[in-house]
């Protein structure tokens, strides 16, 4: 039997080791905010709403009741969303610069999304509809319109003089038609199921800019349609042939600039930057119905079953019932805005800079709180940094400031800079070195400098000429610099800078860390190198690098960033994060199997007492329990061949599975359900000769069976939908 033995004193440590496994499939890091950002698309089927993001992928909610979201951001090499489409069957997405996704693909029973772009030679996708279970059309920015009719395996362009140059902004059904709008060229219809095509136009349409969103009614039969000119319906959609668009926009203030127009049959919704209008479908008079909303930059309405969900720029999602309009936040779990850094501190502190300023939590990114006073350039902070109880923040264009009060309150703490785009800030993280003279800044010129008590210093010397620094790290008295070109720079104390690069094949050094007489170098395209700290010889670890991201086509030779947390020395490429206890002769899964998304660097890693948090560019905060599964009472080993052991049927389920363990080779001495954040659902009296019935009414996630045996702790996913 294979199984992992470290000795180490704390159970901390013991349980780092669980998640850290070459079988941590069941290791998944989630969703922890800031929650809100940016909606681009949306589409239901049957009891799930689903939205696309500006720059973040794809978001569900499963439940009814609409309670959060799941991100789907897995697989997707683009997380520019601009239409979604499911066809009854399958869930298809366009980007605005990757092609068409569907999300088909399993591993285990994780899902992610399978790039389908064969015979597509433009990947600039503007619209999608699906025309059956495996046929749908996509209009494209340039490129016209293709169809497949074996759900995306082939595309065949649909030629048309008027559509072959065309961006195609919006495709609908109506009756046995379908409509497509263009850019500049107004609307067309297509009677043969998307393979000729004809202008459907009148003054009023006809060659108009500014086309870029069409709806259907099938309860009045009334095909609606935005331009730059505003709304224009046309009647008896589905059968007329006269070409006569009338303008709809009574009650629509002058000058609103419109987004996107939807129905539910009984009413007509409009987005758009004044917020929602509504309007009954019967008499086309518009009210504004903003009651709730904190903004009105309104980008999609979507109906759903007897409810409203509203998507805004940056300030994430609301829902109302749709009779009585009032609209509530909708943000739980949806973490879509741009995040430019992050760091924790103690137990329960996380502070993150996004592109609607800082929030800091003091309860594990259970909520949040702004924490701007005094940060004048609190929009562009890129980068924050604890130095003992000081909270440091880089901006864009004010400088440097610090907060003795975790963010409550800045002030600036700029005295020797001369330039005020400062892109980093380095410090040790241990209490001995928790004096601000330890604190190193780099800035947009790619200079260093060091707080001396009163001002900033210049840190140069013995750098070369054009050095562009990428990260630090300290050991002792010395200071281990990376560049990108130039390599590993040594300082120690008051002397200057030494190139320290014997052994290092790739002198384009992303990130840095230290871990006892280690050194670590992580580099754009060769991966992680190490050293002894007395005698710098580098010399390559093995490869960084997992089945799952080898799988969606990603790096791990490009490293981002390093970190040392309770033994392990993290480096994470975009979509991955691998630890290793073995000073890199062995790397394995950071808990990151599934969740992180595929097309967005992971670009800071900082750790609580219980929990790892890495950056993602436009998605937030993620992060994952360094205690995945509960306390082992004792039990120092994970049998990772008894996993398979395990029995779950249906897995995934809708609550109602069976748990079976009679041919576990092993004598179970408890099996408890956990949540994925380690909290007991059930406990079960052990019985091998039968199954265990599980009915339970729990939220849709993901959960763990562990069995706690003579011969190792066991664990099986289970995934209730």
């Amino acid at each position: 039997m294979k199984k992992i033995k470290k000795s180490i004193s704390s159970t901390f440590a013991l349980l780092a080791i669980i998640l850290l496994t070459s079988n941590s499939a069941y290791a998944h890091f989630g969703s922890k905010g800031p929650f809100g950002g940016s909606v681009s698309c949306s589409t239901t089927f049957d009891s799930v709403v689903y939205v696309g993001t500006a720059n973040g992928g794809v978001y569900r909610s499963s439940n009814s009741q609409l309670l959060a979201w799941t991100a789907m951001p897995v697989g997707l090499k683009s997380g520019k969303m601009t239409a979604l489409a499911h066809s009854g069957s399958y869930l298809f997405a366009g980007t605005l610069d990757s092609g068409v996704y569907i999300f088909n693909g399993y591993i285990g029973t994780d899902r992610h999304w399978i790039k389908i772009n064969n015979g597509l030679s433009n990947l600039k996708i503007k619209s999608l509809i699906a025309l059956d279970s495996i046929t749908l059309l996509v209009g494209t920015e340039g490129g016209g319109l293709y169809k497949t009719a074996d759900k995306g395996a082939t595309w065949t362009a649909i030629s048309n003089p008027s559509l072959n140059n065309a961006a195609v902004t919006a495709l609908v059904k109506a009756g046995n038609r379908i409509f497509a709008s263009t850019m500049n060229g107004g609307v067309f219809v297509s009677f043969d199921g998307g393979n000729m095509w004809s202008s459907f136009n009148d003054a009023n349409t006809l060659n108009v800019g500014g086309t870029i969103a069409l709806a259907y009614n099938a309860a009045t039969n009334e095909l609606a349609v935005i331009n730059k000119n505003g709304l224009f319906t046309l009647s008896n959609a589905s059968a007329t042939m006269m070409q006569n668009f009338a303008l709809a926009q009574t009650g629509v203030a002058a000058g609103t600039t419109l987004r996107s127009v939807a129905t539910n049959g009984t009413n007509w919704y409009l987005a758009t930057d004044k917020g929602v209008y509504s309007s009954l479908a019967s008499s086309m008079s518009w009210a504004v119905t903003n009651a709730g909303l904190p903004t009105m930059d309104v980008m999609v309405v979507l109906p759903f079953r007897t409810n409203l969900v509203v998507g805004t720029s940056k300030e994430g999602i609301y829902k109302s019932d749709a009779t009585t309009i009032s609209w509530k936040d909708y943000n739980t779990s949806f973490n879509n805005l741009v995040t430019y850094s992050m760091e924790t501190s103690g137990a329960t502190v996380v502070v993150a800079a996004t592109e609607k300023g800082v929030f800091v939590s003091t309860d594990l990114a259970a909520t949040y709180k702004r924490a701007n006073t005094g940060l004048t350039d609190s929009l562009n902070v890129n980068y924050v940094k604890f130095l003992g109880s000081n909270l440091y923040a880089a901006t864009k264009n004010g400088g440097i400031f610090v907060s003795a009060d975790t963010g409550r309150t800045w002030t600036a703490l700029n005295g020797g800079l001369s330039n005020l785009n400062i892109k980093k800030l380095f410090s040790p993280s241990t209490s001995e070195y928790n004096s601000p003279t330890n604190l190193f800044a780099l800035d947009a010129n790619n200079g260093l400098f060091q707080w001396n008590t009163s001002a900033w210093v210049a840190i140069q010397t013995g750098l070369p000429t054009g050095v562009v620094p990428t990260s630090m790290a300290f050991f002792g008295s010395k200071i281990l610099l990376g560049t990108m070109g130039q390599g590993a720079f040594v300082k120690d104390g008051t002397a200057n800078w030494a190139a320290n690069n014997a052994g290092l094949s790739n002198l384009n050094v992303t990130s840095v860390t230290t871990n006892g007489t280690k050194l670590f170098v992580g580099t754009e395209g060769s991966g992680v190198f190490v050293s002894e700290i007395n005698a710098v010889n580098w010399k390559a670890t093995s490869p960084v690098s997992i089945s799952h991201t080898t799988t969606m086509g990603l790096d791990g030779s490009k490293i981002l960033e390093m970190a040392f947390n309770a033994g392990y020395v993290y480096a994470s490429y975009k979509g991955g994060l691998l630890a290793t206890s073995d000073n890199g002769a062995t790397w394995i899964a950071g808990g990151n199997q599934f969740n992180l998304p595929s097309y967005t660097n992971v670009s800071r890693i900082s750790f609580v007492t219980t929990r790892v948090f890495v950056t993602t560019e436009n998605n937030c905060l993620y992060s994952n329990s360094l205690t995945e599964l509960p306390a082992l009472s004792g039990v120092n080993d994970l049998a990772l061949d008894l996993n398979n052991q395990i029995h779950v049927s249906p897995n995934p389920n809708n609550g109602n599975f069976t748990i079976d363990v009679k041919d576990l080779e092993a004598v179970v001495k408890d099996i408890v359900l956990y949540d994925n954040v380690g909290r007991v659902m059930q406990t079960f009296v052990n019985n091998k000769e039968q199954q265990i019935t599980v009915t339970a009414h729990y939220p849709a996630g993901v959960y763990f069976v562990r069995l706690n045996t003579d011969k190792g702790v066991a664990v099986q996913k289970v995934v209730i939908e």
